[in-house]
This record gives structure tokens, C-alpha cells and sequence, in this order.
């Protein structure tokens, strides 16, 4: 039988917006060959992990832990995942994937170290520009997450868009998940009296801007600006935000899934200004969890958000101060926008994404008995 292996490195990462694409892929895949639907059973399927990672919860996809002596995540992806990969086929689902691999699939999330080159160090930039590339040229098939960076993707790296496979990103991670408030206590945070913004502090997430347009709205008002995450120096180049930060501002680097959908529950919404995405998941995980959605009408923004968020231009310090403005003054606007992203939020699923990924394979004689 066959054998498809995935690139288990999300599993010892923090969790990121490609983390949660490769372990939302893994878990929808595991549950449709746990329940014997479509193509999964034509072959086994072998999630290869970091040792001290921590992967997903799987019934039936096989969990093999190697490459233990290697001294990072990176020389591992290089040297010890290829090696043990070599007698199948190799899945990427989180952005990188190794030169040496033989038959792999490997997914690009976006063409951003191509379109917004400012946003990320000299190094991070260089290495990805140069395994795109390779990987555009060796690779048995490629993936990405929208219509949007399959375009940019095939008009940066000379393809054809057809030859790359689109699978959007999901939010059904939230659906079990108990809310917790302990946050919105612990800070004094009342339903109702705060913004949310949701990503990384790199500078293309526009956060900078963000928080001028909260100030030239709300200062001095019993509104609040709750930042939910982190900055990497290694990748990111610059600083996203000010130096100092308004009483009225706060920042969580990091918040559990739990805390995360309460934020999102009882946020008087999610403002994401972001000048670049390759998707964009925190408004269809704020969409999934009752939040309204005020989005910047930028890169993949309207494709995966639709009809059903408030845009505004990212570039524009009053057009996101505006937004804000209108989504407090308007519970009318707050309540169409949470019924307009319920329907929203059901168009993208883990479930179609694995569905539609064994299709993509089949066709392309990768899984199978063609295979």
C-alpha cells in the first residue's frame, strides 16, 4: 500500500496562523479515514513528528517520532524528515519543506517575501525566496490556502495558477471548545466595552496603525483595545508597534483557544487591518464565534470574508477610525454582520479542505493505485 507521510514540524512550533492550517489539515484527514470516506484509505498515512512535539490527537494516522540528535527544527526538516519520507510521499502543510525530499506536495501560504519584502529579515526573506523557487521547479504539486496567493504565487514564481491547489483554512477547531473568561476577569474586561485585534506584531499586520485610529476615536473613553499576540525577530524585520502603549491598550502575547473564543464572544469586534494576508484566519474564527468583523479590503480579505465584514482601506489612519466608530454606534451594523459571518464561517471548513485535498491528489495520480 501506498504511504503518504506529513511534515509533523508544526507540531514543535508555536502555534501560528500555518501551524493551525497543518494541524487543522491533519485532524480533518484523520476523521475521514476514521470514518472510511472517500479516497483516505487508499493509503496509509504517517504524521512524522520532532521528538518533544506535540501533535494532534489522531485515531487512525500513525504518529512516528524521529531525528532526535539533530540540533533545530530546521535541520530537521532538511535532513531527517526527506530521509525517512524517501519510500512514500511527503505533505507540507506549514509553509516550509525540505530540498531534498523526493515526492512531495508542499503548500505556500502566500507570496508575501516576494510582495512585501520590507516586512521580513534579510535572512528569513532569502531562505524562503530561494526554497519557493525550488520547490516551484522540484515539487510534485503545490498548495495554497486562497484564490488570492494562488495567483500571486503563479505570477511570482512563473506558473500556470491552475497547476496550484487551493485549500482554504477553517474554524470548526472552536466548535467543542468550552469559552473562558478567566481574561476578561483577570483584566477587568466587560462584554461589550472592548475591540479585539488578532496576529503577530509584524509591521504588515498594521497594527501600528491600528492603535492610532483607536486613539483618535477613543481616548479618554470607557472603551478598550485588547492585542492578542506575539513578534519573532528572527522572521520579522522592524517594529509594529510604538514604544509605549496607552493605559487603554492591552497586549496578550499569548492566550489559549479557550480564552481566545471568550475574547471573541464578547468583543464589540475584531478589527483586522492587516496590508497583507494569504488568508487571513482570526475574522472566520471571530465570524465562527458570534463576533462582527471589520476588515481591511486588502490582499485575500475580501475573498475569504465575503459580504459579511465592514471594510476599510488599511493605509487609511481615519477609515479604520471610522469603522470602529460606526460598529460601536451601530448595534443594527453588529448584528447583521454576526448573522452575515454565521453563513460566512460555514463556507470554510477542515472538513471540505481534507475532502477536496484527496480529489487534488487523485487527479494528479499522487494517491491511489495510479500512485
Amino acid at each position: 500500500m501506498q504511504t503518504i507521510y506529513i511534515n509533523g514540524k508544526f507540531s514543535a512550533q508555536p502555534l501560528t496562523g500555518v501551524q493551525r492550517f497543518a494541524s487543522g489539515m491533519v485532524s480533518a484527514l484523520d476523521e475521514l479515514l476514521h470514518r472510511g470516506e472517500g479516497l483516505a484509505s487508499a493509503a496509509r498515512w504517517v504524521l512524522l513528528c520532532p521528538t518533544d512535539s506535540t501533535p494532534p490527537v489522531l485515531r487512525v494516522i500513525e504518529v512516528r517520532s524521529i531525528g532526535s540528535l539533530l540540533p533545530s527544527l530546521h535541520f530537521w526538516e532538511q535532513l531527517a524528515l526527506p530521509l525517512a519520507a524517501r519510500s512514500g510521499l511527503l505533505l507540507s502543510f506549514a509553509g516550509s519543506a525540505p530540498l531534498l525530499a523526493r515526492r512531495q506536495v508542499a503548500t505556500l501560504h502566500d507570496a508575501a517575501v516576494f510582495d512585501q519584502p520590507a516586512t521580513y529579515g534579510w535572512l528569513f526573506r532569502s531562505w524562503y525566496r530561494f526554497l519557493f523557487r525550488a520547490l516551484a521547479r522540484s515539487a510534485k504539486g503545490l498548495l495554497t490556502v486562497s484564490k488570492f496567493s494562488q495567483q500571486r504565487l503563479a505570477a511570482t514564481l512563473g506558473l500556470n495558477p491552475e497547476v496550484i491547489g487551493v485549500l482554504g483554512n477553517g474554524a470548526e477547531h472552536f466548535k467543542n471548545i468550552a469559552a473562558d473568561d478567566s481574561l476578561l476577569l483577570q483584566h477587568g474586561l466587560q462584554p461589550g466595552t472592548y475591540f479585539l485585534a488578532v496576529g503577530s506584531l509584524s509591521p504588515g499586520k498594521n497594527l501600528a496603525r491600528l492603535m492610532a485610529a483607536f486613539e483618535q476615536q477613543f481616548a479618554g473613553r470607557d472603551v478598550r483595545l485588547v492585542m492578542v499576540g506575539g513578534g519573532n525577530a528572527q522572521v520579522f524585520a522592524g517594529d509594529a508597534l510604538p514604544a509605549t502603549t496607552p493605559a487603554q491598550v492591552l497586549r496578550l502575547a499569548k492566550v489559549s483557544d479557550a480564552q481566545l473564543k471568550a475574547l471573541y464572544q464578547h468583543a464589540i469586534a475584531l478589527v483586522f487591518p492587516s496590508l497583507y494576508e494569504g488568508f487571513g484566519l482570526p475574522p472566520v474564527e471571530a465570524m465562527h464565534c458570534g463576533c462582527p468583523v471589520a476588515a481591511s479590503d486588502a490582499a485575500a480579505m475580501p475573498e475569504v470574508c465575503g459580504e459579511a465584514a465592514l471594510y476599510f482601506d488599511p493605509t487609511s489612519v481615519q477609515a479604520i477610525a471610522a469603522a470602529m466608530r460606526r460598529l460601536q454606534d451601530e448595534p443594527a451594523l453588529r448584528q447583521q454582520l454576526r448573522q452575515r459571518g454565521h453563513a460566512q464561517s460555514a463556507r470554510h471548513r477542515w472538513s471540505s479542505s481534507a475532502q477536496h485535498l484527496m480529489h487534488w491528489l487523485s487527479a494528479r495520480q499522487l494517491l491511489g493505485a495510479a500512485a
